[in-house]
Order: structure tokens, then C-alpha cells, then sequence
């Protein structure tokens, strides 16, 4: 269809799985994926959509890199063009591991797919080195004690964890397709 956007909610490498393929087999002028709220990480490449997927094993297995899932130029009219990731708000938000965005944003770089971080949700939780920096901007750290030490829930200034100057570096993308 030309001019529209079709995009689909995946929370988790389920409901990925399930869902990606429709969108990918449906025509679109940008078709997108919003992985929010954010419950579980999400490999974009393990994705079975029919010939797609295949393609997709083969450029694995000869350790090329990209992913049919996003290279539409290689394979017109196929492919993903946005990616938006955030965690959930409000009360009673579940916890989103900040890797978890960390390994979206990473597999878009790789892929030169737009990717945008909406927010961290209420209840991010990160490893040492993102806490240290979040607090040195004025987040509090919870590390749930000692069995939990390398991560932990950090409380950002932002109650929804929606300004990107509270998150770690690499994650502060917010990018549009062409």
C-alpha cells in the first residue's frame, strides 16, 4: 500500500514471532515494530518469516552480516524500517532490563534500521556501569542487595523514565525512517 505505515506490538521473542511475519508478508510503504512495553529481549534475526527467514538462516550461516528482517534494500518490498523500544509506566510497571533495549538499538545499528528509544519505563533496571552514570545524574540506585549487587532498579528523575538525558549514551536514539 502505498503511503501507509502498518507497525505491530511485540513485547517479548513470542510475541514476535507470532506477529512479525504477518507484517512482513503485508505490503506497506514502512512497516515498524514497537517493542512496548518492552518484557523480554527480542532477536529480530531468529524471526521464521517463510522465504524471508530462510534468507535470513543462509546469511547467517556464511557469517554475513544484516538481516533480511531489516535490509529492504537488499530485498525490495521485504524488511523492517522502525523499531521503537520502551518499558512501561504508571503504577504497578514491570521491570525492563535496560540490555534489553541495549540489544534493539544494537541490532539496528547493525542493520541500518531507524530505531527509537520512547523511554525506560518506571522500573529499569541496569548493570553496574549504566547505574553509576545514571545516578551522576541524579537517579537513585536500588541494588536489592547483595545477591542482586551487578544490577540492580534505578529510579529515575523522570517517573517514566522518558528523558533520554537520564539514560545510558548509547541508548539515547530517536530516529525516523526514511
Amino acid at each position: 500500500m502505498p503511503g501507509a505505515w502498518l507497525g505491530v506490538s511485540a513485547e517479548d521473542q513470542r510475541r514476535a514471532d507470532e506477529r512479525i511475519p504477518d507484517l512482513l508478508a503485508t505490503p506497506a510503504a514502512v512497516r515498524f515494530v514497537s517493542a512496548e512495553p518492552l518484557l523480554g529481549p527480542i532477536d529480530f534475526t531468529q524471526i521464521d518469516a517463510g522465504e524471508v527467514g530462510r534468507w535470513n538462516a543462509l546469511l547467517k550461516a556464511e557469517r554475513r552480516p544484516g538481516s533480511v528482517i531489516f535490509d529492504r534494500a537488499s530485498t525490495p518490498g521485504t524488511g523492517l524500517d522502525w523499531i521503537i523500544a520502551g518499558g512501561e509506566s504508571g503504577p504497578g510497571a514491570r521491570p525492563l532490563n535496560v540490555a534489553w533495549v541495549r540489544g534493539i538499538v544494537d541490532q539496528c545499528r547493525a542493520t541500518n534500521v531507524a530505531c527509537f528509544v520512547k523511554q525506560l519505563g518506571g522500573r529499569p533496571t541496569m548493570n553496574d556501569r549504566d547505574a553509576v552514570q545514571a545516578a551522576a545524574l541524579g537517579a537513585r540506585w536500588d541494588r536489592h542487595g547483595e545477591t542482586r549487587a551487578a544490577e540492580g532498579t534505578v529510579f529515575l528523575r523522570n517517573r517514566k523514565g522518558a528523558d533520554p538525558i537520564e539514560w545510558p549514551i548509547d541508548l539515547r536514539m530517536r530516529e525516523w525512517p526514511r
